[in-house]
């Protein structure tokens, strides 16, 4: 990496982290012209800062690096002009701010106008405008948004009917999904005059994908599933299908036309497993990219530059890699680091046929102890990408077993929707066959394996602990949920959304019965961690406040048969970056078995019988 600048804001009361020691990475966003980008940063002491990239010939350089002091997850970033961020935030009452973020840490901060949610897109190269915003206008209407100035200031530029999906730039004109009586339509927004032009007549319903070179790469929706087509973005000439999207094993993700319009990169996701090729969209040839087996996101830019993505395997927190203009391999910016735990690939029996699942750490087989990961989601899936808390826990010595059952993405739709209907049914018949599994292969003289689980797995880490209840050492259980129904009742409506989406509410109906955490707590036998954040948006506190009463009550000691560790000033990421967070450092000693003292300001007991604040 040729820059490793850090930048502070004007009170510089912290120094901020080096390269080394960022775990994390995310909220990345490219402008208009593909030459800078944006993202959060967070380091192994959970701060979180704001970092400038300028993307070259030579390879990604870190330009500006600033504290945010805000939660990546309500915060948005767009690259500027010179070394500039523009950051936009929520604060705890929904009101949203926006600012200029400079290389001496000069910030003015603004309210946005209006009270609705204001989604940033990058200016157009040479506009003079800092951004554009989108927001919901009267009930069916968009506004458009023009943000300029040091101080940034808000002027509507267009106005229109139905809900606007995505953003491409390109030139003075924006591609659009536009979202009206629930078809989707690709339109172009001229930021001259406001005018909308539907492409209509390029083949019905379809969604804007990416835009080059006056070509729109669009996502049709036909009988027969998704098709990916080209269309002329000058003229109502007819579109032209994608030749060779269809073979390619995995899931296909299109990210980048480049700067000629003449070559498509796709990201493949496959298991654990990213991939990334490169297709000639007319004739069908496709040329596989050389990567180290790790983890791609689907964002991109195409510039004459290279190709730019974000990337992060076992040994490299996530940063940017590039593929130059006439290279074969995704070049990256650093080394991976030592002392970082490297990862593997391993398939275990599952209850109906094999489960996928990252391995971190000795031989399980022989391990003196032995961890049972379980992902959030449920939509979600373990990758060979950096991940800091299992890096954090196969660094303390157990055998690490990451696993991705039923339910998990990355398998094909009959794997992802085997859960749907049915939360808590194929995917932990998965688990407990798994942990079976490992407890006959190591033999009666090792240790059982351990159960830990965030959100989504969470829930399933308990439930496992209730269903086989002399087949685990211990459970920790991360930001746990108390059933799929009654997460509807007190979830958001995001939350409510996704449990909907993902029909959480129909029962299973077998010999365990309905799958309420609280109502199988006689069963848990394994000792329990509870860690819940008080500030928790996603999964209420008082369904862990709820499973810590309902366990006293039954006559387990706080402290001694089970543990609650409540953080009052924290969220749904409760766990934080880094062995240097204590929380992290309390779950890896419980899993472990070297002890369980609380971490400094945590609730070490339930606060209630009656599950708390909601």
């Amino acid at each position: 990496m040729s820059a490793r600048t850090a930048v502070l804001p004007a009170d510089g009361r912290r120094s901020a982290p080096t390269d080394a020691e960022v775990t994390v990475r995310s909220s990345f966003r490219f402008s208009a012209d593909g030459l800078r980008a944006a993202c959060v940063a967070t380091g192994t002491d959970g701060r979180h800062f704001a970092e400038g990239w300028r993307l070259g010939p030579a390879g990604p350089r870190l330009d500006l690096r600033t504290e945010l002091g805000s939660d990546p997850a309500w915060t948005q970033l767009l690259p500027l002009d010179g070394t500039n961020v523009l950051a936009s935030w929520h604060g705890r009452g929904g009101a949203q701010s926006l600012a200029r973020l400079t290389a001496d840490g000069h910030r003015d901060t603004v309210s946005v106008p209006g009270g609705r949610p204001l989604r940033l897109l990058p200016a157009p190269e040479g506009s003079g405008l800092l951004a554009l915003g989108v927001s919901g206008g009267a009930a069916r209407d968009t506004l458009v948004h023009s943000v300029r100035g040091d101080r940034p200031r808000f002027e509507v530029a267009a106005r229109v009917a139905g809900t606007l999906l995505g953003g491409t730039v390109l030139g003075h004109r924006v591609l659009f999904t536009r979202l009206l009586d629930d078809v989707p339509r690709p339109v172009v927004l001229d930021l001259r005059d406001g005018g909308l032009r539907d492409l209509t007549a390029h083949g019905g319903p379809a969604h804007v994908l990416a835009a080059a070179a006056g070509r729109v790469l669009l996502a049709r929706l036909t009988p027969e599933g998704n098709r990916l087509a080209l269309a002329d973005l000058d003229s109502d000439a007819p579109l032209r299908a994608v030749h060779g999207d269809t073979g390619l094993p995995g899931t296909v993700h299109p990210l980048a036309l480049d700067p000629d319009g003449d070559r498509l990169a796709l990201l493949t996701t496959s298991g654990a497993r990213s991939f990334l090729t490169v297709l000639d969209p007319f004739s069908g040839t496709a040329r596989q990219i050389d990567m180290p087996p790790g983890d791609l996101l689907p964002f991109a830019a195409w510039t004459e530059h290279g190709l730019w993505l974000p990337h992060s395997d076992p040994g490299r927190p996530r940063t940017f890699g590039w593929v130059p203009p006439a290279g074969t391999a995704l070049e990256l910016p650093e080394p991976a680091r030592p002392g970082h735990q490297p990862a593997r690939l391993e398939t275990f029996p599952g209850a109906d046929g094999p489960v996928e699942a990252v391995l971190y750490g000795p031989d399980w087989r022989t391990a003196r102890q032995v961890v049972l990961a379980l992902h959030g989601g449920p939509n979600s899936r373990w990758t060979l990408g950096f991940d800091p808390f299992l890096q954090a826990l196969a660094a303390a010595g157990p055998a690490v077993v990451a696993l991705n059952p039923r339910g998990s993405t990355g398998y094909g739709a009959a794997h992802t929707l085997a859960i749907s209907g049915a939360w808590g049914g194929p995917d932990l018949a998965d688990v407990t066959a798994v942990g079976r599994f490992l407890i006959r292969e190591r033999g009666a003289e090792r240790d059982r394996p351990a159960l830990y689980g965030v959100s989504y797995g969470a829930f399933l880490a308990v439930l496992a602990a209730a269903a086989e209840p002399d087949g685990w050492t211990a459970c920790a259980a991360v930001a746990p949920f108390l059933s799929g129904p009654r997460l509807h009742a007190d979830g958001s409506a995001q939350v409510r959304g996704m449990v909907e989406r993902l029909d959480g509410l129909t029962p299973v109906r077998d010999r365990l019965g309905p799958r309420d955490v609280e109502r199988l707590a006689p069963a848990l036998a394994a000792p329990l961690l509870l860690v819940h954040g008080a500030r928790d948006d996603s999964v209420p506190v008082g369904h862990s406040r709820a499973l810590a009463a309902r366990l006293t009550s039954l006559g387990r000691r706080p402290g001694t048969d089970f543990h609650y560790l409540e953080l009052p000033d924290r969220g749904h990421a409760v766990l934080g970056t880094g062995t240097a967070d204590p929380v992290v450092a309390s779950v890896v000693r419980f899993l472990t078995g070297q002890g369980r003292p609380a971490p400094p300001g945590s609730v070490p007991a339930p606060p209630d019988t009656k599950g708390g604040d909601q």
